[in-house]
């Protein structure tokens, strides 16, 4: 698996984590999160969504009456609205308490950044020491 499908799923659960969301609403904030240079398409989006849905990280419903009111009164039909399994809250758990290497740069730390609030203080001193050691190291550079 490649560190950007990585990073969208690690994305993904935090932002479901937060409430059930369906793939429209959850586009538009992982867009949102992730910066206008990493435009998301529906193309990467719903196939992230099938894996995790696949791994029992998340589940899928539709019809429900969560679904209606976020698809609104002029809607013809229900959207899928994504929420976090058990499995799927403790993946997102494991993945906010690493603070290796891959926490700190500069394609993931933006995401880690997005999910401080939930993330140990602990966790979040070492991932930001990491952040000043790599940039200052560029700056030496």
């Amino acid at each position: 698996m490649s560190r950007r499908s990585e990073l969208l799923e690690f994305a993904v659960l935090g932002l479901l984590h937060e409430a059930p969301q369906h793939g429209y609403e959850l586009r538009k904030r992982l867009n949102a999160a992730l910066g206008p240079f990493r435009a998301l398409s529906y193309g990467t989006l719903y196939p992230c969504l099938r894996d995790l849905s696949g791994r029992g990280w998340i589940t899928e419903a539709s019809g429900t009456a969560s679904s209606v009111a976020l698809a609104g009164p002029t809607s013809r039909r229900a959207r899928i609205v994504y929420e976090l399994t058990a499995a799927g809250k403790d993946q997102f758990q494991s993945l906010i308490s690493q603070c290796g290497p891959s926490a700190w740069e500069d394609e993931t730390f933006d995401v880690h950044f997005a999910f401080f609030s939930r993330t140990e203080a602990a966790v979040r001193l070492r991932i930001l020491e990491g952040r000043r050691s790599r940039l200052e190291e560029r700056l030496d550079a």
